[in-house]
């Protein structure tokens, strides 16, 4: 999770020109970068729990191309 925050601070901090600075206190500021994390941190939960959960209906035999629920949520 530590890398994909930094990621999207890093696309946040108008890193290629460097003269970009946001101000943390802005309403804006705050929802633009929740959005952003919000929407990779989603990509990278359901993941996680669709590994879980497919160890769990596997018993343990956790291949993730053999088991894999066949849900979309790898995709998104």
């Amino acid at each position: 999770m530590r890398e994909i925050i930094l990621k999207v601070l890093s696309e946040v901090a108008c890193g290629n020109t460097g003269t970009c600075q946001i101000n943390l206190q802005s309403e804006s500021a705050q929802i633009m970068i929740a959005d952003k994390l919000e929407k990779e941190l989603d990509v990278y939960v359901k993941s996680m729990l669709e590994d879980i959960l497919c160890c769990e209906l596997t018993d343990g035999a956790c291949a993730t191309d053999e088991n894999c629920c066949g849900g979309e949520c790898h995709n998104e």
